[in-house]
């Protein structure tokens, strides 16, 4: 693998790239879904590739192979290469990089040895069966990796992930229909520890809420978020528009764009109350790493401070990445772990 990676990077700069990233990637894994505790599907995968990019006349290009064999990997930088210079020609100012700390290291996290067929069966026994919809799905993969580049990265990475979805609906024809959606997970054996009880609580509340919930009457309130809300609230309206790719619409056509827009990046976005940080190296997590997709280490940053936007979530010249979901994708902005802290 060795040869296969540093001959990549070689060939890259000969062909006139002054940056050049190769990423091997493999994920592996099985998924299970029940429905009603009945067993609905499972399958195990595979996928295994390489991805390139590279700066060259004055522009970015990617390109991704799921060939092996050097000849393979040498055709996607060719690509690579002639799509950065070809996307060159139609910037008005070229990609640069910032000068970063670069990693050359290996780590791994401890395999997750959980069946999602198995979980799932035990799981179902503790929801509430007064559910008119009980569906549940357990996902269990690995992820292995390295990345090097022409500056000097070069890190390799395995980590486990281990995720589960329950949707859970309560329908009375008198009352009407009720839905709630659980989602757990993260990069250790332990992450899904409790599951049984989360399950069980929040199956019986769907029929609780349905029976005694009521309208509130039209006005101004006070709202006091759960620790589930409040993150999905700082990932969704904080965190995605954070992403710089998405700021310069460079993710337009694949993610979404931001209400930040280039000439606004001092953009308020609460009182100054509001402090939000995003952070990857919190063990466990399910966006967990310790260096992102183009060698630089992990460290948190204060996106929000006292109400004002202070930091996007990127590294060089253009965003950095977050584990890719296979080889032949173009990783985006690391958004990892956000939340709010406290304001001082």
């Amino acid at each position: 693998m060795d040869e296969l990676l540093y001959k990549s990077l070689e060939y890259g700069l000969s062909l006139g790239a002054s940056y050049v990233e190769v990423r091997w990637q493999r994920d592996g894994g099985s998924v299970a879904g029940f429905r009603n505790g009945q067993f609905e599907f499972s399958t195990t995968y595979h996928s295994e590739g390489v991805a390139v990019r590279a700066v060259a006349g004055g522009g970015l290009g990617f390109a991704a192979s799921p060939r092996l064999e050097l000849e393979g990997v040498l055709e996607a930088v060719e690509r690579a290469v002639k799509l950065a210079k070809a996307a060159g020609r139609m910037r008005k100012a070229p990609v640069a990089l910032s000068e970063e700390a670069l990693a050359r290291f290996s780590y791994s996290l401890p395999p997750i040895e959980v069946d999602p067929v198995d979980l799932l069966k035990t799981l179902d026994e503790y929801v509430d069966k007064s559910l008119s919809v009980r569906r549940l799905v357990a996902h269990v993969w690995t992820t292995e990796k390295r990345v090097v580049t022409s500056d000097g990265a070069d890190v390799y990475s395995k980590v486990p992930r281990v995720y589960l979805f329950a949707m859970l609906i309560k329908h009375e024809p008198s009352l009407g229909s009720l839905q709630r959606d659980v989602f757990l997970g993260g990069t250790a054996q332990d992450s899904i520890a409790g599951a049984e009880k989360v399950l069980e609580e929040e199956s019986k509340k769907l029929g609780q809420l349905l029976e005694r919930a009521r309208s509130a009457a039209p006005g101004r309130y006070d709202v006091v978020f759960s620790p589930e809300m409040a993150g999905i609230l700082v990932h969704e309206s904080v965190g995605h528009p954070f992403e710089l790719d998405r700021i310069y619409g460079r993710e337009g056509a694949e993610a979404g764009e931001s209400y930040i827009k280039p000439g606004n990046l001092k953009v308020r976005i609460g009182s100054e109350l509001v402090n939000i940080t995003d952070y990857p190296a919190i063990p466990g997590t399910y966006g967990f790493y310790l260096v992102d997709d183009e060698g630089v280490v992990a460290r948190p940053k204060q996106l929000v401070r006292r109400g004002r936007r202070r930091l996007s979530l990127s590294t060089g010249g253009w965003p950095a990445d977050s584990p890719a979901p296979t080889p032949a994708w173009l990783c985006t902005a690391p958004l990892a772990t956000t939340w709010t802290t406290p304001s001082g």
